[in-house]
């Protein structure tokens, strides 16, 4: 089914802020099966849906995210003003129990949930996972922990997590003895880390290849042995390739 192999790459980003509550309830109308989030943490150790450490981009306010607590960063704007102007100055930042409670009035989609690597060195890997385990605990069985931080990767496995995925940082890491020994059952991986002509078929987890948005670009991907694409354009690449099988 075509909805089981596209991911909405921080929600519907391309229509809406990414990786707001908004976002991801209009990937889910769009038909989104899975949606992926980032996530950092507050001053006081609260998970919140961003990118990135500073606030001026998704914000338009000046700071770092992890300096203000949850009650600060909820009264704050997530509208990205440079790339989407106004229109959504009235959207907050979104925690992730948030996103939580929609994931569970949505029991067909699941969700990749990225802990940014910034975020587990300031909480350490144990209190991290601590912390966003206990968030997700009502809806562990849609979500996927995902990082480029492959020891934090390592640390949840040893804590049977159910699913995790490793994000790579560069292609030379599938040869890893870690890969081999977690073997985690998703493996993301930008297209500018992929060798020309490299094979996607021998690898054992299921390869999820970003960032595409060209519909063509998605299908050559899928020609060349990758399982899922994730997309900005959630709503277009659905609408684009609703008549392809795949």
């Amino acid at each position: 089914m075509l909805q089981d192999r596209l991911v909405a790459h921080r929600g519907f980003q391309k229509c809406y802020p990414e990786n707001t509550l908004l976002a991801h309830r209009k990937a889910i109308e769009a038909g989104a099966h899975f949606i992926e989030t980032d996530i950092l943490f507050s001053a006081d150790c609260q998970p919140v849906l961003y990118h990135d450490l500073t606030l001026q981009r998704v914000s338009g306010a000046e700071g770092f995210l992890h300096s203000l607590t949850l009650s600060e960063l909820i009264a704050l704007p997530a509208y990205e003003p440079k790339r989407l102007g106004q229109q959504f100055i009235d959207n907050s930042i979104t925690p992730l129990k948030t996103l939580v409670a929609l994931l569970a009035d949505h029991p067909h989609v699941s969700a990749f949930i990225e802990l940014k690597q910034a975020g587990v060195a300031m909480l350490g890997m144990e209190k991290a996972y601590e912390v966003v385990m206990s968030c997700l605990e009502p809806v562990i069985d849609q979500c996927v922990l995902i990082s480029f931080d492959d020891a934090f990767v390592q640390y949840a496995s040893h804590q049977q997590y159910p699913r995790l995925g490793l994000v790579l940082k560069e292609w030379s890491q599938l040869d890893s003895g870690y890969i081999s020994e977690i073997k985690p059952p998703f493996i993301f991986i930008d297209t500018d880390k992929i060798p020309q002509g490299a094979s996607l078929d021998d690898i054992e987890s299921t390869t999820v290849i970003y960032e595409i948005e060209d519909p063509v670009h998605a299908i050559q991907w899928f020609e060349r042995g990758a399982d899922m694409i994730e997309t900005f354009d959630i709503g277009g690449m659905i609408d684009n390739l609703a008549h392809r099988a795949l």
